[in-house]
């Protein structure tokens, strides 16, 4: 019978898939390594790949909060809406930065009439009574 020298895994591109046996050397599999879609959600030990797993997309309704990391998911929140009548968009949404409405102008019934009414992106004008 002949020993032989057991196989070392690369710390920094291999993991030990199957431990050596009196009768077997060690296997030692490549690092997955994770995608520009992909975050890694548990590092690689000594005996196990690192796991990926795919980066969250916000939907046409939501902007980034979080941008994404290599360890981390993005994060995504609702987009604020305007309510018709009440506020209208005073800036408009991105993919990284929220809508923000402001209060529709109230005319003075006194002195003013609406020459113009709100719209979701305007606000309402006012003319002044004659």
């Amino acid at each position: 019978r002949r020993c032989g020298t057991l196989r070392r895994c690369s710390t920094t591109t291999e993991y030990e898939s199957a431990a050596p046996t009196a009768t077997s050397d060690r296997q030692c599999d490549p690092l997955h390594e994770c995608t520009t879609n992909e975050y890694e959600t548990e590092p690689p030990t000594v005996t196990s790949d690192r796991v990926c797993d795919t980066l969250s997309l916000c939907s046409a309704d939501q902007y980034e909060v979080t941008a994404p990391t290599t360890t981390s998911d993005r994060s995504c929140a609702n987009l604020t809406a305007c309510v018709q009548g009440v506020t209208f968009e005073t800036v408009s949404p991105s993919p990284t930065s929220d809508r923000v409405c402001g209060e529709v102008t109230t005319c003075n019934t006194s002195s003013e009439y609406e020459s113009a009414p709100p719209t979701l992106t305007s606000d309402r004008r006012c003319g002044t009574l004659r």
